[in-house]
């Protein structure tokens, strides 16, 4: 029995497939099975997979197409192995990836689920940049977007069970990891591991990225009134600021609503700080809210008029 069970997903993948399959059969580490479930393609991609002889590959095929979440859910129950890592059928795993990953879930049992950085690289297969999050701000960070990438974690299959699996179809690794950490470590590794591509048939270019986008929002929404309480309000502009989209806040050209969105978020950061968790780190994430709130501040007294800027800067020294 393999040790490790790589679950990859297939919907008409054909053009980076090979690709996807040989990075994870050419790991250092070689105890796996790879579950690939094709969900009803109409292309080349199932043939791509029985043009390979390697007995460590496992070919389910869903009679119709089920969706993301209907096949990650059943991939998940027909895993061998309690340890479960995710590929998508158009990134590059990197050699170490799975050694690494599984070390540290040997050396931390306490911990469901671990993710790495990641290098985003277009359709050729080119760097275009890489992604530096600071594991010990993934629960901060968790907050206000998707801190972890889906196709870089591993997880334990009994806690994703019992946590109920996947439920969303759209934003359902947000959701899941959201959940899960409310009661379980999560970490991400230092090391990028995972080369993650950008393509025409990406949820994140495609035709549906108004309602995965929108299922972000609804979770991010969701994280807020967890920490704060089930009557919160806030603006939208506040919750896209601290999504990282500014143009709804800078397109108001109020100093006052920028200086309110970061009193804002430090109201967020203080319920945080004051609710009990596994992954809570008093440190770290008053570490992660400053330079969240660096990072907008730059942003406004960099893009307001010069007098507009300088006025900021003047209400952020006292005001904050």
């Amino acid at each position: 029995m393999p040790e490790i069970t790589v679950l990859m997903p297939v919907y008409n993948a054909e053009k980076f497939l090979a690709v996807a399959i040989d990075s994870i059969l050419q790991q250092s580490f070689s105890d796996l099975e790879l579950l690939i479930i094709d969900d009803g393609s109409t292309d080349n991609s199932v043939a791509i997979v029985q043009s390979y002889t390697d007995n460590r590959i496992r070919l389910v095929r869903n009679e119709r197409n089920l969706g993301i979440t209907a096949t990650l859910n059943k991939g998940i129950t027909l895993a061998t192995t309690d340890l479960i890592a995710r590929m998508d059928a158009d990134d590059i795993s990197l050699p170490e990836r799975l050694r690494k990953q599984y070390e540290f879930m040997q050396a931390y049992p306490e911990c469901c689920l671990v993710g790495s950085r990641t290098a985003t690289i277009s359709e050729e297969g080119s760097i275009r940049w890489e992604d530096k999050p600071e594991s010990d701000y993934t629960y901060y960070n968790l907050t206000f977007f998707c801190a972890i990438y889906h196709p870089s974690v591993m997880y334990r299959k009994s806690i994703i069970e019992a946590a109920g699996m996947y439920k969303l179809p759209y934003a359902e690794d947000y959701e899941l990891w959201c959940r899960l950490a409310r009661q379980h470590k999560l970490h991400v590794l230092p090391d990028i591991l995972l080369h993650y591509r950008l393509n025409s048939n990406s949820t994140s270019t495609n035709l549906k990225q108004q309602e995965y986008s929108q299922a972000e929002l609804n979770q991010i929404l969701a994280n807020l009134k967890y920490f704060t309480g089930q009557s919160y309000r806030i603006p939208h502009s506040f919750v896209e600021c601290f999504r990282y989209n500014y143009k709804p806040l800078l397109a108001e050209k109020s100093v006052s609503s920028i200086v309110a969105c970061l009193k804002e978020l430090d109201k967020i950061t203080y319920a945080i700080l004051a609710k009990e968790n596994v992954n809570r780190d008093i440190v770290k994430i008053k570490e992660a809210a400053t330079l969240k709130k660096q990072h907008i501040s730059h942003y406004f007294t960099h893009k307001l008029p010069v007098h507009k800027a300088l006025l900021l800067k003047f209400r952020l020294q006292f005001s904050l």
